[in-house]
């Protein structure tokens, strides 16, 4: 499908799920891709569009959770577990963060923040946002699809090419979650960012 103005369908996606969505919990939007695929700035801006109409919203970050470079399935189980499972219950969930500078666990990351009602919407972003681990929880799900030349260049830019090494390894780390659920064939809506 060609997408003329990718927010502007996202955000429809979002406007489609809050209507038909009837648990306790937020509404749920998954914004998944390979690395390099434009998920943050898709996920910056569809929340900052939410915020503006009014919309309590909070954003999650996978790769806040991802326990290190070899820790992709990881860090989604323990979002989907620590902190998705509880928010559709209506509670607030917590998962362990990593901290990259010092490679060792990070603070807890509770969503929503203490003293915060459940919002009304969770942006969850980040590689393997679609995977079995999270599929249940979501209401919609966007996959961001560009040439992994163009993903590569996006990702070691924005990374000051800290992290050239271990690229085979981190795709090879997307390949086996797409091997168990394809994100991209069961997106609600495709991107093409590249």
């Amino acid at each position: 499908m060609s997408v003329h103005d990718p927010l502007e369908a996202v955000l429809g996606l979002v406007t489609t799920a809050r209507a038909r969505h009837d648990g306790p919990g937020p509404v749920v939007l998954g914004i998944d891709g390979r690395s390099g695929s434009g998920k943050s700035d898709l996920a910056g801006s569809v929340t900052a569009a939410l915020r503006a109409d009014g919309t309590d919203v909070a954003l999650l970050a996978l790769e806040d959770a991802y326990p290190g470079w070899d820790g992709l399935a990881a860090g989604v189980a323990a979002v989907a577990h620590g902190v998705l499972a509880p928010l559709s219950r209506g509670e607030p969930g917590t998962v362990r963060t990593h901290d990259w500078e010092a490679d060792r666990p990070g603070a807890a990351l509770r969503v929503p923040a203490v003293g915060r009602p459940v919002p009304q919407v969770v942006v969850v972003e980040g590689c393997g946002a679609g995977s079995a681990a999270c599929a249940p929880y979501l209401d919609a799900l966007v996959w961001l699809e560009a040439p992994e030349e163009v993903r590569r260049h996006r990702a070691l830019e924005r990374d000051d090419h800290t992290w050239s090494e271990r690229w085979a390894a981190w795709a090879a780390q997307e390949e086996a979650l797409l091997a168990v659920r394809d994100a991209r064939a069961l997106a609600d809506l495709v991107v093409r960012t590249g």
